[in-house]
């Protein structure tokens, strides 16, 4: 048997252990395969995460995410190369370095997507993830706090809730919307996503509920799965075709072989993934042997097809109305704002990165909702990350629901140490472009309708007078940024040149498999963590069932 849990001491039993599978990358996906691979108790399981135990508390407050993005602990630290449509800017893309992975430090939102994503993921070459397949998954992964429906799961590990009480500025937003002419909600994760609604998080009484924590805390009690924190995995070995183990960098530095019987299960996400595969010799055979990498599997698909949804922001200065900028700029607001969270687990502290959301469409006979906006009861010091002004301040988060520009990843050296060359490639696509400009109206609108318009004294960025399409655009190529979606790098299909078959196995290697962000053919319509929730738990039953 494995020893009990570990955390990042290694010692001879590390070394020397057997697994039948090791998970590699304690993130979203990987808590829940570690879990319930765990269940059956003859099964050993190792899984393996680069960061920290998720024992901050700031990883517990939902509000606690912007500190996270500050202080970059958590951060592998990754970053774009200059993109050419956004004026040559090298866009920041973080991602999460600790049990829970970016779940346990992003802004909360809990959202399926569209029904429609799945139908086009099954058209695309992914048989068997249409709605229909995966609709059952995401209920028996969720515990829906509010109105019970036949969509929505009630015992799930899960916890989804709407906040308690929505700001001054959501709730003026939610009205602007429907002023304008958009639909109410009354639940955004049934049926259509089109309308407006509040949105809904992972939390429950004012806490983060992140994989580590619903899946895999639960279960490290078990002698059976051991977790290892603090080591990195260097690549996959493979003998004979088949993946046979992982080369990990433990904590003191001692590199060594972790052995899987069965298989090796990579759940890194949509940029480690395909690192980790391209660095074991699995992609282009001409590109890796150009790094001096010995081609084990020819994929040259590995690390391309990636997509990200894209956002630009509209802010504003508003009268007072108990944004986070009149609260943060006041130590006794602080104070109070602290006090109730610590009795109540309720107010700013207990709500993630926004708190309302809309799906609209901008093209006449569009099949549904192209847009996706956030309302954010902050607004934020240009160029200057998380700075908060002191003056009352919102924003309007808008981008594309399903973007069409596509970029790549590849190696920039042999050296698991040097990070990725990464190429989104934002607006590339001229429909990305014309929907961020028809975004950029419908935004205005909506903020120029009461009783959000009550609320403005001034439109700050881009400022009223910026108003034609080529200032518009000029605008939103000096600003835009990544809202932390990236996916696609592994793409499953039926095709041949799908790196992942649909039960997600690399085609033409046997004992190794990808569950993450990574494998899916074309990003969802809306954040994107729920989904990589309900890819784990299939990954889970796939290998259970042989």
């Amino acid at each position: 048997m494995l020893p009990g849990p570990t955390g990042a001491a290694a010692g001879e039993a590390i070394l020397n252990e057997v697994s039948d599978y090791v998970v590699v990358g304690g993130g979203t996906a990987g808590c829940i395969l570690a879990a319930r691979l765990s269940e059956d108790p003859g099964t050993r399981v190792t899984l393996l995460e680069a960061g920290p135990p998720d024992r901050d508390p700031w990883i517990h407050i939902p509000a606690g995410y912007a500190r996270l993005s500050k202080s970059r602990r958590y951060d592998w630290g990754y970053a774009t190369e200059p993109e050419p449509e956004l004026n040559d800017r090298v866009i920041a893309w973080p991602r999460g370095k600790v049990l829970g992975g970016s779940g346990s430090v992003n802004g909360l939102v809990f959202l399926r997507g569209s029904p429609h994503d799945y139908d086009r993921w099954a058209q695309a070459g992914a048989r068997g993830w249409a709605w229909d397949d995966v609709a059952p998954v995401f209920r028996g992964l969720e515990r829906w706090e509010g109105e019970a429906g036949d969509s929505r799961g009630k015992d799930g590990p899960i916890p989804v809730s709407e906040p308690r009480s929505l700001s001054t500025g959501a709730a003026a937003f939610i009205a602007a919307c429907q002023t304008a002419g958009f639909r109410l909600h009354r639940d955004i994760n049934d049926g259509s996503i089109e309308g407006v609604a509040a949105i809904q998080m992972n939390v429950h009484a004012g806490r983060r509920v992140s994989t580590a924590q619903a899946y895999l805390k639960p279960a490290r009690g078990r002698p059976n799965l051991r977790v290892i924190t603090g080591a990195s995995a260097q690549r996959v070995v493979v003998a004979d075709g088949r993946a046979t183990g992982v080369q990990v960098r433990l904590p003191g530095g001692e590199v060594t072989t972790l052995a899987a019987t069965r298989e090796v299960v990579l759940c890194s996400g949509a940029i480690a993934t395909p690192h980790l595969l391209l660095l074991s010799g699995i992609g282009d055979g001409a590109a890796l042997a150009a790094h001096g990498i010995a081609p084990v599997l020819h994929r040259p698909a590995v690390g391309q097809n990636l997509q990200d949804h894209l956002i630009a922001r509209l802010s504003y200065r508003t009268r007072p109305a108990g944004t986070l900028n009149e609260i943060t700029a006041s130590k006794l607001r602080m104070a109070a704002m602290a006090l109730g969270y610590a009795i109540k687990r309720s107010g700013p502290m207990a709500v993630g990165a926004t708190e309302a959301t809309l799906f609209a469409r901008a093209t006449p006979g569009a099949e549904e909702a192209e847009l996706q906006y956030q309302f954010i009861n902050f607004s934020l010091v240009p160029d200057a990350g998380y700075v908060l002004p002191p003056y009352p301040g919102v924003m309007m988060n808008w981008g594309p629901c399903r973007p069409d520009s596509r970029g790549s990843l590849t190696l920039r050296s042999a050296d698991p140490a040097d990070r990725p060359i990464i190429h989104a490639n934002y607006l590339s696509a001229a429909s990305d472009r014309h929907l961020m400009l028809a975004g950029a109206r419908i935004g205005q609108r909506i903020a120029r309708s009461d009783p959000f318009a009550a609320l403005v004294e001034e439109e700050l960025y881009p400022p009223r007078e910026i108003d034609s399409d080529e200032e518009l655009l000029a605008y939103i190529r000096a600003t835009a940024t990544t809202v932390y979606h990236p996916c696609g790098t592994c793409r499953m299909g039926a095709d041949d040149a799908a790196v992942l078959d649909p039960a997600l196995r690399i085609r033409g290697l046997d004992g190794l498999r990808v569950a993450d962000a990574s494998a899916m053919p074309l990003v969802p319509s809306s954040n994107i963590q729920p989904a990589v929730m309900m890819l784990a738990e299939r990954a889970a039953g796939f290998i259970r069932a042989g």
